[in-house]
């Protein structure tokens, strides 16, 4: 009569079962663990950095109609400045700023937005300088632009703050860049005159979005 395997016995023949098998006993690779549905409450990968908080201004030209959306996103302690418009005049560039007033209104009796104010400014710099510069936008012959830029002169909380506006100007901006060689009319000294070291010569307001008071 043949008496029965051992406890120490049978574990040890299991173990030399397992060592045989290609896909091995307990495998995360074998049958059982491809069949077994996924563990919830496991590590999750961050949010990506600065889509948090983001802040859509949808812009107006004076006639009241839709031009656009520029998207203000925190980023690595720097703002990233999106947008896609249209309706624009064909071709060229135009100076684009925030400024320092959250008030778009088409009849200003100043011009369109002039109720926007000057550029955003804390600062008290030149033209060139202020946190609200941002590069020129330059508009395709179909009358739309795309842009992406960043900036570290102004968090957007500083804009929330006191409301301000995004505005696209009628004219390139010069950004105050003239040469010492050049003189403006009626100016006292070569470089550029007062309005110019103001507002980069970018002319009229053709488009307007407010970030609100927050």
């Amino acid at each position: 009569m043949r008496r029965p395997l051992s406890r120490t016995v049978l574990a040890a023949a299991t173990a030399a079962a397992c060592l045989a098998l290609v896909a091995g006993c307990g495998s995360d690779d074998g049958p059982a663990a491809a069949s077994a549905p996924p563990v919830s409450g496991g590590v999750t990968s961050p949010p990506a950095t600065g889509t948090a908080g983001s802040l859509d201004v949808v812009l107006h030209d004076a006639s009241g109609a839709e031009v656009g959306t520029v998207t203000l996103t925190p980023v690595d302690g720097a703002v990233r400045v999106e947008g896609s418009l249209h309706g624009l005049p064909a071709g060229g560039y135009h100076g684009f700023h925030i400024h320092q007033n959250p008030v778009c209104d088409p009849k200003a009796a100043g011009g369109p937005f002039s109720t926007a104010g000057g550029h955003f400014n804390p600062g008290a710099t030149m033209h060139g300088d202020h946190a609200g510069d941002l590069p020129p936008l330059l508009v395709d012959e179909d009358g739309t632009a795309r842009l992406q830029a960043q900036t570290d002169r102004f968090e957007l909380d500083d804009l929330r703050a006191q409301g301000a506006a995004v505005v696209v100007h009628a004219q390139p901006d010069n950004l105050a860049h003239i040469p010492d060689r050049y003189t403006a009319q009626g100016a006292a000294t070569p470089g550029p005159d007062e309005r110019t070291a103001a507002t980069g010569d970018a002319g009229d307001r053709i488009a307007c979005g407010v970030i609100e008071k927050s």
